[in-house]
């Protein structure tokens, strides 16, 4: 079973809290499409803030379709989750992206929802 440490970080009985098993891949893939916010430029994560500034339109949601298509290959081929079903809605001026996802190791299916930072 994949096994790493839990974000952010803490100590339980003097070690670093370990997370396996949904919960360990549900943080890799919201890590995966987090903002990316981070202090080294040379670190590629998450989806990025691209479509703040973005005409909301087809081709935005369409960038942002094939990222995330990118985090699950690779996820897939490390053998850890497989992307299900895919699809980005417009609530209220809001736009969100709802996944369905399967746990390659476990078999569990996970649905998540992730706020998109809004297009104009």
């Amino acid at each position: 079973m994949a096994m790493g440490i839990e974000l952010p970080t803490r100590a339980v009985k003097g070690r670093l809290k370990r997370l396996g098993g949904d919960e360990y891949i549900n943080q890799l893939v919201q890590v995966a499409l987090g903002d990316g916010d981070s202090d080294n430029p040379f670190q590629d994560l998450g989806l990025g803030e691209f479509m703040i500034f973005a005409i909301n339109n087809e081709q935005v949601d369409g960038e942002i379709k094939t990222k995330v298509k990118a985090v699950f290959s690779s996820l897939e081929s490390d053998q850890l989750a497989r992307l299900l079903d895919m699809k980005i809605v417009d609530e209220e001026n809001e736009k969100k992206l709802f996944l369905l996802y399967q746990n390659l190791e476990t078999g569990g299916r996970i649905e998540l929802e992730v706020p998109l930072p809004n297009a104009v």
